[in-house]
């Protein structure tokens, strides 16, 4: 399962903004076809090589139960956007494809994909109102819905139950706040056991939303400097660094977040819904009881980072009706193919497909409905960047440890930084 990962690197977004600049609708793409009667439409993927073969497979039923289309995957599993810009700037772009939601609104605004506005307003094939908002508002740009999104991955806290219980630590509950996990992670932290570690799940945002702040509103202005965004950002850094309650980060960097939770050396850590975190803990000996926890509440907010991607119709594909008939289908398929699904209806199959979440099932529903993405802005890579190497990275190391950590400045500086990168 694909995280949150560090953004791309700012070459990378200059070449995409020149080889999709203007490309988008002298549409001329060599890669849409007939095969007898069928219209032969290609879906680019960065599936790994089993997740590969699960999409061929519910390929194969798709196009075995209509006589419209033909969809051939193109698996790109590495330097994937660099090569699907490639593609675009060559005219030759896959028909169908993956985006991750901090690609949509740059790929929209050159006019590489399609707007799906008009053929939703006439489909029936899909209930648009089941989308969680989450994952849906990381679909739009300008207001318009460019892509289908086929994954809702709601951030939870997974934790140590026999640890909470052994020390008579209250277990969380659906309610917990920031403050509550902090003092949490005080009381399980004793000797090389700590109550909590992280290398960047989750987002620093997730504090800044729940103070009511954020780093760019869903109107795209920067508001990081904000005094609701500053208070976030000093709680987390207070919390982060203080090693009575959380692990030194360079500790975290050596040993690996996920590896120090299933080895019992870490409390509680932050993970995606659907990680096989059930399963490592009991392939490394079982030696303790998971839990998991809805993210803990901010003052004003009690939300989660989601992280999602959707499919979208390339602007040079040949057959734009047929493109879009396809990526309906597709994306009913997709529902019954990855957990969590982003729609309401399926959130109940996570348990069904995966035994082991069973148990967590009220929780991932909690976290499904208050989870969201970014308001990701054309300019996402660069502000990614920039945020990670001069907002989070400070406040993750402490200042590569040296300390003396002046948040105001950080946001303040970051506030002047990001205007500008947004005004691009």
């Amino acid at each position: 399962m694909r995280m949150f990962r560090k953004i791309a690197s700012l070459a990378i977004v200059a070449t995409m903004a020149a080889s999709l600049g203007g490309c988008g609708k002298s549409a001329s793409s060599d890669n849409s076809g007939d095969k007898g009667s069928k219209t032969i439409l290609t879906l680019a993927t960065w599936a790994n090589e089993r997740e590969a073969k699960e999409v061929d497979e519910l390929l194969d039923k798709l196009n075995n139960a209509q006589d419209e289309y033909e969809i051939q995957q193109q698996v790109i599993p590495s330097d994937y956007y660099t090569k699907i810009q490639t593609q675009i700037a060559g005219q030759q772009a896959p028909d169908l494809m993956w985006l991750a939601q901090e690609y949509v609104p740059v790929y929209a605004k050159n006019e590489a994909i399609l707007s799906l506005d008009d053929m939703l307003q006439k489909q029936d094939k899909i209930d648009m109102d089941d989308f969680l908002k989450g994952p849906l508002d990381a679909a739009k740009y300008d207001g318009k819905t460019y892509g289908l999104p086929w994954i809702g991955q709601p951030y939870v806290v997974y934790y140590n139950k026999t640890m909470f219980e052994e020390n008579g630590v209250e277990l969380p509950t659906m309610e917990w706040t920031w403050n509550d996990f902090y003092e949490t992670a005080k009381k399980l932290t004793n000797g090389n056991t700590y109550g909590f570690a992280t290398t960047g799940n989750p987002p620093l945002e997730v504090f800044q939303w729940g103070y009511g702040g954020d780093t760019i509103d869903k109107d795209g202005n920067v508001v990081i400097g904000n005094n609701e965004s500053i208070e976030g950002l000093k709680f987390a850094a207070n919390m982060l660094n203080d090693k009575t309650a959380v692990m030194p980060n360079v500790e975290a960097q050596s040993i690996g977040v996920e590896q120090g939770f299933v080895q019992g050396n870490i409390a509680m850590m932050v993970g995606g819904a659907a990680d096989d975190v059930e399963r490592k803990v009991r392939e490394a000996g079982d030696k303790f009881e998971v839990g998991m926890a809805v993210m803990p509440a901010g003052p004003k907010e009690h939300v989660s980072f989601n992280w999602t991607a959707s499919t979208v119709v390339s602007s040079q594909t040949k057959n734009q009706e047929v493109a879009q008939k396809a990526l309906l289908d597709l994306t009913n398929a997709m529902f019954d193919y990855k957990i969590p699904a982003p729609v309401a209806s399926k959130i109940d199959m996570v348990g069904k497909i995966n035994p082991d979440k069973e148990y967590a099932m009220d929780v991932i529903k909690k976290s499904s409905e208050i989870a969201r993405g970014f308001n990701n802005q054309p300019t996402q890579n660069e502000i990614g960047t920039y945020t990670w190497e001069s907002v989070a990275s400070p406040i993750l190391t402490n200042n590569d440890g040296k300390g003396n950590l002046d948040i105001e400045k950080i946001a303040k500086d970051a506030q002047k930084k990001l205007e500008e990168i947004t005004s691009k």
